[in-house]
């Protein structure tokens, strides 16, 4: 009996600290604008990975309909949205959320 409650204790405190560990992390999608080259994607996905917080970076190319896609995912204890979009920005490739 005693074990059992040990077990489930120690059960519901690793889920609990596994779910503590990713509270801070939000993945949002840019449009970026002016990321019409094969060497645009790369400059974007390494501007956006110097961002203090930043996990991973995606950058989908432009084609002839729409600009560059970034998908990036970040600590939101340390970053924010307006970093990222100022760092693209800085760069000189505007962005915003995509819808």
């Amino acid at each position: 009996m005693i074990v059992c409650r040990i077990a489930s204790a120690l059960a519901l405190t690793l889920m609990l600290a596994a779910g503590a560990a990713q509270a801070g992390e939000q993945t949002v999608v840019l449009k970026v604008a002016n990321a019409t080259c094969a060497l645009c994607g790369p400059i974007v996905k390494g501007t956006l990975q110097r961002v203090p917080g930043v996990k991973a970076v995606t950058v989908e190319e432009a084609d002839e309909f729409s600009g560059a896609i970034a998908t990036v995912r970040f600590d939101d204890e340390i970053s924010d949205v307006a970093a990222l979009i100022a760092a693209t920005t800085n760069a000189g490739y505007p962005s915003e959320l995509a819808d």
